[in-house]
């Protein structure tokens, strides 16, 4: 499995990882992971709710534009790195504009990545999936929101990476 790493601005990082043609993807990509309905509205930030938490063991299903915003909560200690993962069950359309934003507890700050109008189905065509990752700098439950105009059904994981040292 080869992993292609670009860096797009400040601390954000994307990751496209090639696997292959596997029938079973997306029974590998939530393998040990638990559905969790997103039908909450958990205080975030002042004016926005999260739709639920996601952590390691949990994953959600999206289908964009529908969805859009997806909000939801992901804890993490400071100076972690929260890398978001977008496995494409259905592709119909990649649209124009895909965002994903992270937000410091308390929506103190936001970093962001944009996909500027490049086809993420095409970024992960041969694996089915892409992956986003920011660092945050402060410890607490980081509201991440994801905004996209493509049709598409989409399970969204995450994981904490703890800084090496």
């Amino acid at each position: 499995m080869s992993r292609l790493l670009l860096l797009l601005g400040v601390g954000a990082a994307l990751s496209v990882t090639t696997a292959g043609c596997d029938p079973t993807r997306e029974s590998a990509f939530i393998a040990g992971k638990s559905l969790v309905p997103c039908v909450q509205n958990i205080p975030a930030c002042q004016g926005l709710f999260a739709a639920c938490e996601l952590n390691s063991t949990t994953y959600a299903q999206v289908r964009f534009p529908d969805d859009s915003p997806f909000r939801f909560l992901v804890s993490a200690l400071p100076r972690e790195r929260i890398e978001v993962f977008l496995f494409f069950v259905t592709e119909s359309d990649a649209g124009l504009d895909s965002r994903i934003l992270w937000y410091e507890p308390g929506c103190s700050d936001v970093y962001t990545y944009s996909s500027d109008g490049e086809n993420l189905f095409s970024l992960g065509e041969e694996s089915g999936w892409v992956s986003f990752r920011e660092t945050v700098f402060e410890g607490g439950d980081h509201l991440v929101e994801i905004f996209s105009d493509m049709r598409s059904i989409v399970d969204v994981t995450v994981d904490v990476l703890v800084p090496v040292r």
